[in-house]
């Protein structure tokens, strides 16, 4: 004799992998939007130079353009915001939670500080091998002059963007939008590859190339494992975090 009931079976949870299945954009738009983010790029000179005017700085000087330079990182971070929504929200119709807006869970939240190692290991190994084979020359150099570390308005302004806007910014657009929109077309390891390699870019510095890169793989990775783009946010913001305050002490 049968039954006509079956027994309960518990729904199963969603995987930190089903994040991919609501991204509804490509590399197309992955493409349009690195096109989009080099001109925002290239107006920088410009908005440098604009910039400049208003405060009465020559900006042809080295140590006043670099203040000018951080001023004008601004309004590019808040472009690559811009980019990264108008191509996925705007033109695909995509919802925030398919750039990874979406709860950490409680149990992975040990990813976080694992990745912060991680990047930190990336770099240190990296300063000593470069160190050992180049000297200085091939270590990565601080954007902060110390003209910026010794007037209180611009160290404010290089912890807004190193601690707010850097990590929300940078991880929605170089994790959620471009290394979200390369996993429709490439591998896992392929799009954290070619992420961090334009993460690093990102950075402009050369030297940065390489150890950023990692950096930028293991943040991939992190955002990959858990499906929340607050992973990486948080690994980013300790990151600098870290970074910001040894620059200040060593001031």
């Amino acid at each position: 004799m049968t039954s006509d009931f079956e027994p309960y079976q518990e729904r199963p949870q969603p995987s930190s992998g089903d994040w991919r299945r609501e991204i509804v954009w490509g590399p197309r738009e992955v493409i349009i939007g690195l096109a989009l983010g080099a001109v925002a790029l290239l107006l920088i000179p410009t908005i440098a130079i604009v910039v400049a005017a208003i405060l009465g700085i020559d900006a042809s000087e080295t140590k006043q353009g670099e203040q000018v330079a951080l001023v004008a990182s601004l309004p590019f971070e808040l472009m690559l915001l811009v980019i990264a929504l108008a191509l996925t929200v705007g033109s695909r119709g995509a919802k925030l939670r398919a750039l990874g807006f979406r709860r950490l869970p409680l149990n992975l939240f040990w990813v976080t500080p694992a990745i912060v190692v991680g990047a930190f290991m990336a770099v240190e190994v990296y300063a000593v091998i470069a160190d050992a084979i180049g000297g200085s020359n091939l270590l990565p150099k601080s954007n902060l002059n110390e003209d910026i570390l010794n007037q209180t308005s611009f160290i404010v302004l290089a912890g807004v963007l190193a601690l707010v806007l850097a990590p929300l910014v940078e991880e929605t657009f170089f994790r959620g939008f471009l290394f979200g929109g390369l996993t429709r077309r490439f591998s896992l390891f392929t799009a954290a590859l070619i992420s961090g390699f334009l993460f690093s870019l990102a950075h402009g510095q050369p030297t940065t190339l390489i150890p950023f890169t990692l950096v930028g793989m293991l943040f991939a990775a992190g955002y990959a494992y858990t499906g929340s783009i607050w992973t990486t946010v948080s690994a980013h913001f300790i990151f600098n975090l870290i970074s910001f305050i040894a620059t200040l002490a060593n001031r």
